[in-house]
């Protein structure tokens, strides 16, 4: 896994996959798009990966000018990964790392007062034909509590053949991507 463009382009993120047989890394392909829908230039925005895994999509967002981004992985050894990578690469005052399940991160943010403009949202995909309830409510659950910007956007990341809410509170489904067996779902905040 490299980044693909920005401070960091072409740095190696070297995420031990032989330790993580299991682990479920999104492809270049679905990182280019995510990219592409959220814009090049990140400058000025605080990002929220939400199931941040190997790190790879909060570090990106990093190469291209989010002033902070927020990993959060239930997963002690990606945390781990994650805070000895923005460490080295000196990183590490414009990022926060946290060990919690998703809901607890949100429900942290919240209290903490923290902004976000983008989240990224991958959990573990459930891969099922038609609704996804657990997306549902991980998708509540984030438009629940108050720590988004008012331009804020939402990808979620999950199985092509999940079919998510087209409204959720204040978030409205605006687009849907889909490569190979992956999709993204983008959600605005309504006006």
């Amino acid at each position: 896994m490299n980044i693909i463009t920005g401070s960091l382009k072409g740095r190696r993120i070297p995420f031990p996959f032989k330790k993580f047989p299991e682990a479920q890394i999104t492809p270049s392909k679905v990182k280019e798009a995510v990219f592409s829908i959220l814009g090049e230039d990140l400058s000025k925005m605080n990002f929220l990966d939400l199931f941040a895994g190997s790190g790879q999509i909060g570090l990106e967002a990093l190469s291209r000018g989010a002033s902070f981004t927020l990993f959060n992985d239930i997963d002690a050894s990606n945390t781990r990964f994650i805070g000895e990578i923005l460490r080295s690469w000196g990183l590490d005052n414009r990022s926060t790392v946290l060990h919690m399940p998703a809901k607890q991160c949100l429900r942290y943010c919240a209290k903490k007062g923290f902004l976000f403009d983008i989240a990224y949202v991958d959990p573990p995909y459930d891969k099922i034909k038609g609704k996804n309830h657990h997306l549902s409510h991980i998708i509540e659950d984030i438009a629940h509590y108050d720590i988004f910007t008012g331009s804020a956007t939402v990808v979620i990341q999950h199985y092509y053949a999940n079919i998510l809410p087209e409204n959720i509170l204040y978030l409205s489904l605006t687009k849907v991507r889909t490569y190979g067996t992956s999709a993204l779902s983008v959600y605005e905040m309504r006006k």
